[in-house]
């Protein structure tokens, strides 16, 4: 994972919950956009984390 696909994965999390506030709980793709925007948070925050460690590895062994 590089660090474009963590933040589009991030900004797709937030993108999702914001609509998931603006649609409200009436509607019916509640529960995808709530497990989705969650899981892409979490998945954007760690593949970030990811690569910032895997670059700091790759730096060291030089």
């Amino acid at each position: 994972m590089n660090y474009t696909r963590a933040t589009l994965l991030f900004v797709s999390g937030i993108i999702s919950i914001a609509a998931l506030l603006l649609m409200g709980t009436e509607r019916m793709g509640y529960g995808f956009l709530i497990g989705y925007g969650y899981t892409a948070l979490a998945c954007g925050m760690v593949g970030a984390l990811f690569t910032y460690l895997k670059n700091q590895k790759a730096k060291k062994g030089k």
